[in-house]
């Protein structure tokens, strides 16, 4: 297992993803909540208020939107590929390939740590199929359901 226990940090999550600041959206993968035997992982996301999607033409907002956290949803998906599926030929890739039934429930914002749970469901002809919860506090705020491709 590549957790061993521990959480994994922001470098190893730079090791994996191809995402640079300000568009990587994981900061650390939990050991609590991760089993990568059974398809799951857990991750989180600071949300901080100098990020650059707090600022927007001559006035600040302190909502995160809500497509970043399907896309930080979706980042912890390719993680959660990464380690659970048939490890990739040279040139291979996971590309994001559909989402489905996105639900927004509340707001994050400013001072919030965003926690991402995702889970494999299956895969077939190359497509993997994953859902996702993001929470904040333990109240849901985000649920969607994933596919990602091998090429």
């Amino acid at each position: 297992m590549p957790l061993n226990g521990n959480p994994l940090q922001y470098q190893d999550v730079q090791s994996i993803l191809p995402h640079r600041f300000p568009c990587l959206l994981v900061d650390r993968i939990l050991a609590d909540g991760t089993s990568i035997s059974e398809g799951r992982l857990s991750a989180i996301k600071n949300i901080t208020a100098n990020e650059p999607t707090f600022w927007t033409g001559h006035h600040q907002t302190t909502v995160f939107p809500g497509i970043l956290m399907v896309e930080a949803l979706a980042q912890s998906t390719g993680l959660l590929a990464h380690y659970f599926l048939k490890p990739l030929l040279p040139g291979e890739h996971y590309y994001f390939a559909a989402i489905h039934h996105a639900r927004f429930y509340r707001s994050a914002r400013p001072g919030d740590q965003l926690r991402m749970d995702v889970a494999f469901v299956r895969q077939r002809s190359g497509l993997a199929r994953f859902t996702g919860r993001a929470t904040v506090n333990g109240r849901r705020i985000c649920t969607a359901e994933f596919m990602c491709a091998r090429k």
